[in-house]
């Protein structure tokens, strides 16, 4: 039987900008200490002269375990197809970071009665690869594979094995505990 369930948030603010990052932080947080992957993901934004509102829902299925995160960007430009290049191009920047796959994504275009102007916002929902290759990685695969780990189990460094991660990296404790240092975690 597969496990599924729904993590959602709702959150105002003064702007678009401000309810998304409180909105993303919310539930990258949620996902951080949730296994599983995400299936899908639904959301809205409003903007008036009271706020902004963003609404963000996601289904995670529990039974295929990998680090996941949602991230957003809000553009303006003298039109929307100005908006949604300078978007996409910050989305793609990140996304190039990442290796995984697009669990699913939102885009709204908000055009305010200012000549010229308008914004268009895209929220990303992203599982990222366990990558499969163990052995000699590079010091920055490392790392990533590291900090993956790490995310699977809500940022908590004492519930891994760092003798055991050690071995199968190939590299030394000390090695890990540097990485992690680097990773700004402390055991």
């Amino acid at each position: 039987m597969i496990s599924l369930q729904v993590l959602s948030c709702i959150r105002r603010a003064a702007n678009v900008r401000r309810a998304l990052e409180r909105a993303a932080a919310e539930l990258n947080e949620k996902l951080a200490k949730t296994q599983g992957c995400i299936t899908r993901m639904e959301a809205s934004v409003d903007s008036g002269l009271a706020g902004a509102t963003v609404r963000i829902a996601l289904v995670v299925d529990e039974s295929d375990v990998r680090p996941k995160c949602i991230f957003w960007v809000n553009e303006v430009g003298g039109s929307e197809r100005v908006a949604l290049l300078r978007a996409q191009e910050k989305i793609n920047a990140r996304l190039a970071k990442l290796r995984g796959e697009i669990a699913g994504f939102y885009l709204k275009f908000i055009t305010p009665p200012l000549p010229k102007r308008a914004y268009a916002t895209l929220i990303v929902a992203v599982n990222e690869e366990v990558p499969k290759k163990v052995g000699k990685l590079s010091l920055g695969e490392r790392r990533e594979r590291l900090a993956a780990v790490l995310r699977l189990f809500g940022n908590d460094p004492k519930v891994i094995n760092l003798a055991r991660v050690a071995k199968t990296l190939g590299v030394s404790r000390d090695t890990i505990y540097k990485d992690l240092q680097e990773l700004g975690v402390e055991r």
